[in-house]
């Protein structure tokens, strides 16, 4: 961890790296932007000494995540049972990205460039003690930062794990599965920071790589993980856009055919058949799914209105 120049770092946190990322640039652009800046980083460290052992290797024996993915939400049976336990997942996920996502409040990037403003302040006040709690605040801080990705990718990991293992409960899961694997950078971009991703679409981290990595680009890391498009927040979105979606749709019982669609369109019916489901539900949700046709019967409040009437009579 390199904070031993901690004396001589100002507010302008010179890492090496500049952002240069447009709040306004499309999504491809800024790929392209974040795949150049991986390969001009993954350059600095192949060509230098004290790096070329370390952060050229593809070697992924000292991460955490990937090579013992667990169950944690469980396999479920019934349709009430993967929608509280996908709420869980979902919520987690959610927060662990929102820890990362830099334009969240008391994300883990501003408290560490909050505490390197104090070290630096010390720095120049020469109060020594003063020096040496900012000192240790700027590493708690900076270990935070590694900490919160080694959570995001644990959360991301069990929730990636929860879809495959129900894949067949739900018509939407194996498409909020292929979504959420969408939502990473390529392979050879997550291993210039020290994340990988396997052949199962799993993430993993390289804590050695990930600090350094942290020290040499720090800019770089920020903005790739979360910035705009960036990892936390593509994936805490699509959380968040799960969790604020009817049952219906998270069970996949609100597709319509194009001929009810067009009957609807032209109002030129007042037909009384319902829209036909594509997948047939778990016995008992049928009509729960029927009687949630309201957005307000999304996966966040579901529970919460339960309790509600369980509380009522």
């Amino acid at each position: 961890m390199a904070t031993s120049g901690i004396g001589g770092i100002g507010t302008g946190y010179n890492f090496g790296y500049n952002s240069g990322y447009n709040s306004g640039m499309d999504y491809d652009s800024w790929v392209n932007d974040a795949n150049q800046k991986a390969d001009e980083l993954k350059d600095k460290y192949t060509s230098t000494e004290s790096t070329s052992g370390t952060s050229g290797s593809k070697d992924t024996s000292s991460t955490s995540g990937s090579s013992s993915v667990k169950n944690k939400y469980g396999t479920v049976s019934t349709g009430s049972a993967y929608l509280r336990n996908y709420q869980m997942a979902l919520t987690d996920l959610e927060d662990s990205a929102a820890a990362l996502q830099i334009y969240e409040k008391d994300n883990v990037f501003s408290k560490y460039e909050e505490a390197l403003k104090k070290a630096d302040e010390a720095a120049q006040s020469g109060d020594a003690d003063a020096l040496k709690t900012a000192q240790e605040n700027v590493e708690k801080a900076f270990g935070n930062i590694v900490s919160a990705v080694k959570t995001f990718v644990d959360d991301y990991n069990s929730t990636i794990s929860f879809l495959k293992n129900n894949n067949g409960m739900t018509a939407t899961a194996a498409d909020d599965l292929a979504s959420f694997q969408r939502s990473t950078l390529t392979d050879k971009a997550l291993q210039t920071f020290g994340l990988s991703k396997d052949k199962d679409g799993y993430l993993s981290v390289d804590e050695e790589k990930l600090t350094e990595t942290l020290e040499e680009g720090y800019d770089f890391v920020k903005e790739t993980i979360g910035g705009q498009y960036g990892i936390a927040d593509r994936v805490g979105n699509k959380a968040t856009k799960i969790l604020d979606s009817s049952v219906e749709q998270i069970l996949g019982t609100n597709k319509t055919s194009s001929a009810e669609e067009t009957d609807k369109k032209t109002n030129s019916t007042n037909s009384t058949n319902k829209s036909s489901s594509n997948y047939s539900l778990p016995d008992g949700m049928t009509s729960f799914a029927n009687f949630a046709k309201s957005g307000a019967y999304n996966l966040t409040n579901y529970y919460a209105v339960g309790m509600l009437l369980n509380t009522i009579g």
